[in-house]
C-alpha cells in the first residue's frame, strides 16, 4: 500500500505555451472557445498524463505535491472526468470543494487539501469576457480535489504525524486496511462526507471534543482577540487597558460590579485562569501570561491539535485501562460496563508529571507488576547532577536522605566515609545511590512498573503537598500518583482469592518489599491532551507545558 517511489513533475504536460507564430497542429490548447470541446480536450491532457506516468509515482503541479497519486487508478477510470464538466465544477466536485473549504469542521486546514489552489483554478478556468477556458486549469481541478479528497481521508483516519517526533508524515500504511475502498465507495455513489466521516476516530472523547469545537468557534464568531504580549512591559496602566479590553471582548469583565477597576481586573484573571485550569490567584504569573499570549486563533487550533492526537489513538481500546494526561496532571482508569455497553471511570486522581526541562514522555505499556516498598536506584543523571554535589558539600546529607551508596559490584559501602568525594564528577563516579525503603523514601510506599524504552513507571511519593497544587509538574520524568492505594485495589480485584484486600492492606503497613505480580496487567497511555471535554459539552483546555502544540502548529499552519 506504500505506493511512493518517484516524483514526476507534469508542468510540461498542462501548461502549454501559446504563441502566435506556431504552426505545431499537433501541441494541445491552453484554452478552448467552444464549451463542447471543453471535456474531450481535458481528458487528453489527462489521458496523456496518464500513459506517461507509469508505475508508482508522486506528482507535484505548482508546487503542490499529489501524494495520493500512486491510488487514482483505485478510485476512478482513467478516461472519464469526474469532478468538472464544461470546465464547471460537478455535484460531486463541488461536495468535495466545500469540504475541503469547510475543513475546520474537522479541526483540518484546507491549505493542506490545495484550498487555495483549487480556489484560484476554478474563479480563473472561465473567462465571461473572451469566453474562453483554460483547460489546463480544468485537468489541474480533477486531479487536485482528487488527491484532496483521498489525503483528507487519510488524514481524518490516522491523522498527518508521526507521534513519536512530531513530524509530518504520509505513511498509506498505517491507516485502516478499508480506508481506500471506503473513500472509492463514498465516490461512486456520491456520498463523499459520509465516507471521510465514517474514517473518523470512533472514540467519545473525539466526538465531543468536535463538537466542543463548533460549539467554541461559534459562541466566538462575533469576538476577536489578540495576544497579550509582557515583553518589556514598562506601561503599567496601558497593560491594565490591553487587559480589560481583552477581557471585555472574551467576557470575562463585570462591568457592572461595584468595585474599583482594579478589583473588577482580578476578578476577571480569576475566572479566565479557570478556564485554563490554572490556580485562580487572580495575579499574573508565568502561566496565565502564557494562556494571555494566546489569540483567537491560536487558542481555536489549541483545540484542533486535540483532535489531531485522538486520531493517532489505537481504534479499540482494551476492556480496562489507564491513560494518564499530562497536560492536565490526571489519570483515569477505564473499564468496559457490559451491562450498559460502554467505558465507566472507575478511578481518577491527580498526578504529578515532569518538568518542562524533564518532561514526561507519551507511551502506551502494561502495569505488569506493583513494587510495595520499592528501593529508589537514582538515575545517573540525577546522581551527578543533585546527589553528588550535595555530598560532596555534607556527607551527611546521604544519612539525612536515608541513602546507601554502591559500589560497581552492587555492594553496599559500610565506609563512605573513605570515598573521595571530590574526585567524583559526571564523567567519574564509580558509585550509585539507592534510596532504602520506609515512608521517607521518594517513591513512597508503592511503585507500579511498566515496560518502557524511558524508565519511568508510576508511584506514590513521599512528598504529598504538589498534589493540592495545580502546578503539578515537578518530577524528574516519573509519575507520582494520589491515590496509591485505590490503583492497587483495583489491579488485585480479580485476584482477590490469593490476595485478599486486607492482606493487601497488611503489607502497606509493613516495611518490608514485596512484589506482587499481576494476573491480569493494566494497559497504561501516556497522553499529551491540552483541550478535553466531557458528555456535556463541558471544553476544558490546558497550559502547552511542554509548548508541542507550538511546534505541531509551526508545521501544519503554514
Amino acid at each position: 500500500m506504500n505506493k511512493l517511489i518517484g516524483i514526476f513533475f507534469i508542468t510540461c504536460l498542462l501548461v502549454y505555451a501559446c504563441t502566435n507564430n506556431s504552426n505545431d497542429t499537433d501541441q494541445k490548447p491552453t484554452v478552448v472557445k467552444k464549451v463542447q470541446e471543453v471535456n474531450s480536450e481535458t481528458k487528453k491532457i489527462l489521458a496523456e498524463l496518464y500513459e506517461t506516468v507509469k508505475g508508482d509515482t508522486l506528482l507535484i503541479i505548482d508546487n503542490d505535491t499529489l501524494l495520493t497519486f500512486p491510488f487514482f487508478r483505485d478510485i476512478i477510470s482513467l478516461e472519464e472526468l469526474y469532478l468538472t464538466n464544461n470546465g464547471k465544477l460537478t455535484a460531486l466536485g463541488d461536495s468535495i470543494y466545500s469540504i475541503v473549504k469547510n475543513a475546520r469542521q474537522y479541526g483540518l486546514y484546507a491549505n493542506n487539501y490545495h484550498y487555495k489552489k483549487i480556489k484560484t483554478l476554478i474563479d480563473s478556468t472561465y473567462n465571461k469576457n473572451a469566453d474562453e477556458y483554460n483547460i489546463n486549469n480544468v485537468a489541474k481541478t480533477e486531479l487536485l480535489l482528487l488527491d484532496a479528497y483521498l489525503t483528507f481521508g487519510a488524514h481524518l483516519n490516522k491523522g498527518r504525524f508521526k507521534p513519536d517526533t512530531l513530524l509530518l508524515e504520509w505513511n498509506p500504511a498505517k491507516l485502516d486496511s478499508n480506508w481506500l475502498s471506503i473513500l472509492k465507495t463514498g465516490f461512486e455513489k456520491k456520498q463523499v462526507r459520509q465516507s471521510l466521516d465514517s474514517l473518523e476516530p470512533k472514540h467519545e472523547g473525539y466526538k465531543f471534543l468536535k463538537l466542543a469545537l463548533a460549539k467554541y468557534t461559534k459562541e466566538n464568531e462575533h469576538y476577536n482577540w489578540d495576544s497579550i504580549s509582557f515583553t518589556n512591559v514598562v506601561d503599567t496602566p496601558a497593560l491594565k487597558a490591553n487587559l480589560k479590553k481583552r477581557f471585555i471582548e472574551t467576557g470575562f469583565y463585570n462591568d457592572t460590579l461595584n468595585a474599583n477597576d482594579s478589583i473588577k481586573l482580578a476578578k476577571a484573571i480569576k475566572k479566565f485562569q479557570l478556564t485554563y485550569n490554572l490556580e485562580p490567584d487572580g495575579k499574573l504569573g508565568k502561566y496565565t501570561k502564557q494562556a494571555l499570549a494566546q489569540d483567537k486563533e491560536t487558542a481555536i487550533r489549541q483545540i484542533e491539535m486535540a483532535l489531531e492526537r485522538w486520531r493517532w489513538e489505537p481504534t479499540e481500546y482494551p476492556q480496562r485501562y489507564a491513560i494518564v494526561n499530562i497536560p492536565s496532571a490526571m489519570i483515569n482508569v477505564w473499564e468496559y460496563d457490559k451491562k450498559h455497553k460502554e467505558d465507566t471511570l472507575v478511578l481518577r486522581s491527580r498526578v504529578v508529571v515532569g518538568k518542562p526541562d524533564t518532561p514526561t514522555p507519551t507511551l502506551k505499556s502494561k502495569i505488569n507488576y506493583m513494587l510495595i516498598y520499592p528501593y529508589w536506584n537514582v538515575p545517573y543523571k540525577i546522581a551527578w547532577e543533585e546527589i553528588l554535589p550535595a555530598v560532596q558539600r555534607d556527607t551527611n546529607y546521604l544519612r539525612r536522605k536515608n541513602f546507601e551508596v554502591i559500589d560497581g559490584k552492587g555492594n553496599v559501602i559500610t565506609n563512605i566515609g573513605k570515598l573521595n568525594w571530590k574526585k567524583f564528577n559526571r564523567n567519574y563516579l564509580p558509585v550509585k545511590f539507592r534510596q532504602r525503603i520506609g515512608n521517607d523514601n521518594s517513591l513512597g510506599i508503592c511503585k507500579f512498573n511498566f515496560h518502557n524504552k524511558y524508565g519511568v513507571y508510576l508511584h506514590d511519593t513521599n512528598s504529598k503537598r504538589y498534589f493540592k497544587t495545580f502546578y503539578r509538574f515537578q518530577s524528574h520524568g516519573c509519575m507520582r500518583l494520589e491515590k496509591f492505594v485505590e490503583l492497587a485495589r483495583f489491579l488485585i480485584r480479580d485476584d482477590t482469592l490469593k490476595l485478599p484486600y486486607d492482606t493487601l492492606k497488611a503489607y502497606f503497613g509493613r516495611q518490608e518489599q514485596k512484589q506482587i505480580d499481576l494476573r491480569k496487567p493494566l494497559p497504561i497511555y501516556v497522553r499529551y491532551y491540552t483541550s478535553t471535554t466531557d458528555s456535556v459539552g463541558n471544553l476544558s483546555n490546558y497550559i502547552d507545558i511542554y509548548r508541542r502544540n507550538e511546534v505541531m502548529m509551526k508545521k501544519v499552519y503554514r
